[in-house]
């Protein structure tokens, strides 16, 4: 029996080969097509039938070897395994008469396959560090923030008073969706200080994270069929809100000025910018290309989202304005969080609404919430501000990082030159690095990543349209001593790439 695989199919759906084959190969397993006991293609010839790497192969028959979907026999080959019968007709009969909406749909496909994708690379990552068991990961994870150093008892007793309160105050803002008053203060006068950006109380909405408030502008701005308009790479949140609710994407690079942008057309309704510092290149957008979308969001009567979601840490020179503080138009939609600048599972952040916006995405917030999210912890952050521990902690936090950053890059310099060239970056929280060598061995590296438990983010989970192999380096959460180690076992997995 010839085996058909529908691999190019799944490569539509999947961003790497080994994903592809692998949801490729199980579901043929559990369609039935495959008898049990079916002996499978060697990985010689199912890498040159698909034209990829043998390793390439060799891992997704060790992924379906873990999960019990095939086994082998010494010598002879990898089989299929005998599975339950009727087991997926079952689960399909029981799903067979829920209707979802069109929204309902695409959203469960678009979790369905990120969940997939993060479930492979957990059992990679197990698979491939068994020999390392006895040594602890190291992951340059983005999102995590700096623990040891984060004022936890005045924390603590701003929660406390708060939570003693509460009864008191219950009734306060009992209905207030937009956010705790104070607060909302706090933020405007801290973002009048810090980021040069002109706002009052009232144009401020709190959100439940930045991701919350993306999700709301896109289904108050779009209808199915709309066109929106994303920098390439980007923030991979906003694409899949976007095409939850039916939008198209347009995908435009990003160089080290900022995004290129040139209308396709003259119908976009949003456009999702990281003006200060892109996500995830680093880049910043020049003055002339701010100008210039500003006239553009004005005449095509199209909004900009701004997401300012970590260059509050700069290292070097003047912070840059946001494009927020050169709209005079009522265009720009500014998003702030807290969960960079105080602790990774603060959810709160901050949207500033346009006038002609601030009603409607009230509304809608009062859809999802009528009552305001973690008010106890909206109450303890503006309390913390109000007494200056929040400044403070920012100034402790921008030394810190800026040592760790300047490690980072000597490190690189020094031991991955020949593999990884990173941006120049003046803030933030990561680095980018693009790597220099070609896709297959970019493969094999991240493969010996995990063998050495270390963790870098493969950065073409963020691209749409361009095909260039990167990585992402978050920082903020390691020592120095950690960040030498595991610039020491990238280094290590590249000695294992050249070795081949």
């Amino acid at each position: 029996m010839e085996l058909h695989i529908p691999f190019e199919e799944y490569m539509d759906c999947y961003k790497t080969k080994q994903a592809a084959l692998f949801h490729a190969l199980r579901d043929v397993i559990l369609s039935g097509k495959l008898e049990a006991n079916w002996q499978l293609p060697s990985s010689r010839q199912l890498a040159e039938r698909y034209g990829l790497s043998r390793g390439t192969v060799n891992t997704v028959y060790d992924m379906l070897l873990a999960q019990s979907y095939v086994y082998t026999k010494g010598g002879s080959g990898t089989f299929v395994c005998e599975l339950q019968p009727n087991a997926n007709r079952e689960l399909e009969s029981t799903n067979s008469n829920v209707q979802l909406s069109h929204w309902g749909q695409r959203v469960l496909q678009q979790y369905k396959v990120s969940h997939a994708q993060q479930a492979d690379a957990m059992k990679l990552i197990q698979l491939n560090s068994v020999s390392y068991s006895q040594q602890a990961s190291i992951e340059f994870s983005l999102g995590k923030v700096e623990l040891n150093q984060f004022p936890i008892k005045e924390w603590n007793r701003c929660l406390y008073e708060q939570a003693r309160q509460q009864y008191q105050l219950e009734m306060i803002d009992a209905y207030s969706s937009e956010g705790h008053e104070e607060l909302k203060h706090s933020i405007a006068k801290h973002l009048r200080s810090d980021r040069g950006i002109i706002v009052q109380a009232e144009d401020i909405m709190i959100v439940n994270g930045s991701q919350q408030a993306i999700t709301l502008l896109v289904q108050m701005l779009m209808n199915e069929g709309d066109f929106a308009v994303l920098e390439d790479p980007h923030y991979e949140g906003a694409r899949l809100a976007i095409q939850s609710v039916g939008g198209i994407v347009h995908a435009f690079p990003v160089d080290k000025h900022g995004i290129c942008f040139h209308p396709q057309q003259d119908n976009y309704k949003l456009m999702m910018l990281t003006p200060s510092r892109q996500f995830p290149t680093g880049a910043v957008l020049s003055l002339g290309r701010r100008l210039e979308l500003l006239r553009w969001a004005e005449q095509s009567n199209a909004f900009i989202i701004e997401d300012d979601y970590d260059s509050e840490f700069r290292y070097i020179g003047r912070a840059i304005e946001p494009l927020k503080s050169l709209d005079n138009g009522g265009r720009v939609i500014y998003i702030g969080t807290f969960s960079r600048t105080m602790l990774q599972d603060i959810r709160i952040g901050y949207a500033i609404l346009p006038k002609q916006l601030r009603e409607a995405f009230q509304s809608a917030k009062r859809v999802y919430e009528r009552h305001p999210i973690s008010i106890i912890q909206q109450r303890a952050l503006a309390a913390f501000m109000a007494s200056g521990q929040y400044d403070r902690h920012l100034r402790r936090l921008k030394r810190l990082y800026r040592k760790r950053v300047e490690l980072l890059y000597k490190l690189l310099a020094e031991h991955m030159e020949e593999a990884l060239e990173p941006y120049p970056a003046q803030a933030g929280l990561h680095i980018y690095a693009v790597w220099k060598k070609d896709e297959q061995q970019f493969e094999v590296f991240l493969n010996a990543c995990s063998r050495y438990a270390v963790k870098a983010i493969d950065a073409r989970r963020y691209q749409m349209n361009m095909n260039q192999p990167a990585i992402c380096l978050g920082y903020a959460h390691l020592n120095e001593e950690q960040i030498v180690e595991g610039i020491s076992r990238l280094r290590q997995a590249w000695e294992s790439v050249n070795l081949m």
